[in-house]
């Protein structure tokens, strides 16, 4: 039997401002060395949607499966309802996507046949059962190919849903197949777009998938109103180029957004306005050195298909005197929809012995010169708060040494009027370095920025713990406690959020693993 309980006294984070109070749910599931996956796949209504997939005993079933699958239902307090079976994964299929809605919950398979892939979705209602009559075709795609080239979509309200598919095409760019469904299922149209610059932006690798959200760091956007935009690399230079399709037949088109020679691109984050008809685009390329970043910004209208804005700044991650990382680090680039960018670096374990930084024979490479940090080698200026959080009014912080755990962050605004301040976070949390993301969760919800991270209380045991500012990094300080005490270690590392307000945190209890949900 699941062992569900709610949390409430000693579990509870106040956000600031509109933001509602913090329920921390947890959930331990029984031990069975057979079970090889086991995940929060999203929320139907107030029930929360596990799946299960489950290695059959004595190989594979007579459907070609040597898995077997289902989903678990859970009420709003994570008391376990039910327990449906799943479509089976057999040889056929190249893909599963999960889609959850406010009143279902979908499974979608793509499937192999013959010369083309057929589509087929099962709906689910919010407590289990399954909906219509079981599985439909909602359409086909007229080329078969591997699960790896395809992306599914969804838009903000939830109201469409975009699936891609890249066809590749000999000694050519790929054929570009879009079918765009609404929230039943019902096709709007499928298209078929053949431009000489073409090309997929990211791939979704993992069989069970689920759809790119709106709130998702992703190169790929589904307007509410049906339109859609995605940043891809450039197949004629290092530039990017930032399609944007229409509602009507045939209607593309592209800006190019311009990188600077020498430079290498790193990473790219797109956010969309559905009020405002309007997107943000970043680009973050190394200048040299890994240490000297260049982020591109640009601000794109829908309504006009124009670019109104784009600004360019270079900066250097370490003090002014430091080209070399002394540390094992990871970085990751993300939007703060309707403002800009944040690059965060997170700081592992200092390397062993002495490290070379040669900044005197550096001093002359025009990349140091035009990213040079401005910031001063003393404590002077800085704004230091409380827990361990400084804020500063420029990019880069002066404090040289960096221990395990700390996260530094830049703000990179995407809009006339704004402007850059970057900070740091000094907390004794362990890094796992193999993993490719931070263990800080950051979330950017209604104008504020929210850090989730374990970190050391009096030297002794780990907790879960919050820092929360607003969009300029200004600490909130009647945030309510950015402090709760949690004995069991989240992995934040493989955190999900499984809608615009929960998230699904993993945990390794000291007899059991299960999973927690914060909903704000």
């Amino acid at each position: 039997m699941w062992r569900a309980l709610s949390l409430v006294t000693g579990m509870l984070l106040f956000v600031a401002g509109s933001l509602p109070a913090q329920r921390v749910l947890y959930c331990s599931p029984p031990e069975d060395r057979f079970v090889q996956r086991r995940e929060v796949a999203g929320m139907a209504g107030d029930h929360f949607i596990v799946r299960v997939d489950r290695r059959r005993r004595g190989g594979k079933h007579r459907d070609g499966s040597n898995e077997e699958s289902w989903f678990e239902v859970f009420d709003s307090r994570m008391e376990r309802l039910n327990s449906v079976p799943a479509m089976p994964l057999t040889d056929s299929v190249v893909k599963e996507y999960l889609i959850s809605g406010a009143d279902h919950f979908d499974q979608l398979l793509l499937l192999r046949r013959d010369m083309r892939t057929g589509l087929v979705v099962r709906r689910y209602e919010p407590t289990g059962e399954v909906a219509g009559g079981g599985e439909k075709e909602v359409g086909s795609l007229s080329f078969p190919e591997g699960g790896n080239s395809f992306l599914l979509i969804r838009s903000a309200d939830r109201s469409k849903v975009l699936l891609l598919g890249f066809e590749p095409v000999p000694s050519s760019p790929p054929k570009l197949h879009a079918l765009l469904f609404d929230q039943d299922w019902r096709m709007l149209y499928y298209r078929v777009f053949d431009h000489p610059y073409l090309t997929q932006p990211l791939i979704q690798d993992d069989l069970i998938a689920y759809p790119i959200e709106d709130y998702d760091n992703s190169p790929v956007k589904l307007a509410d109103n049906g339109q859609w935009l995605m940043i891809s690399p450039s197949r004629t230079n290092q530039n990017y180029l930032l399609f944007h399709f229409c509602e009507t037949e045939n209607c593309l088109s592209y800006k190019e957004i311009s990188l600077p020679p020498g430079g290498s691109p790193e990473d790219l984050a797109l956010s969309l306005d559905n009020e405002g008809q309007e997107a943000f685009v970043g680009v973050l390329s190394r200048l040299h050195y890994t240490t000297l970043k260049q982020v591109r910004v640009a601000h794109y209208s829908l309504s006009r298909q124009a670019l109104d804005f784009d600004s360019s700044y270079r900066f250097n991650t370490l003090p002014a005197a430091k080209i070399r990382n002394a540390n094992l680090y990871k970085e990751s680039f993300t939007p703060v929809p309707g403002k800009g960018f944040l690059l965060l670096k997170e700081y592992g374990r200092p390397f062993t012995g002495w490290v070379d930084d040669p900044i005197d024979d550096s001093r002359w490479d025009p990349a140091v010169l035009f990213a040079d940090n401005p910031a001063p080698a003393s404590q002077a200026g800085a704004a230091v708060i409380r827990d361990g959080y400084a804020r500063y009014s420029m990019l880069g912080g002066p404090n040289s040494e960096r221990e395990r755990g700390d996260l530094s962050f830049y703000y990179l605004p995407g809009m006339r009027g704004d402007s850059c301040w970057s900070g740091m976070l000094n907390k004794r949390q362990t890094t796992e370095m193999n993993s490719p993301s931070l263990s800080y969760l950051v979330l950017a919800i209604r104008d504020k920025l929210i850090f989730l991270y374990n970190s050391l209380f009096a030297d002794d045991d780990e907790y879960g713990s919050a820092t929360v500012m607003d969009s300029r990094g200004n600490l909130l300080a009647d945030g309510g406690p950015l402090f709760w005490k949690f004995k069991i270690t989240l992995d934040f590392q493989q955190a999900r959020r499984i809608s615009e307000r929960e998230i699904a945190i993993p945990y390794a209890g000291p007899r059991r693993n299960g999973f927690a949900i914060i909903r704000f």
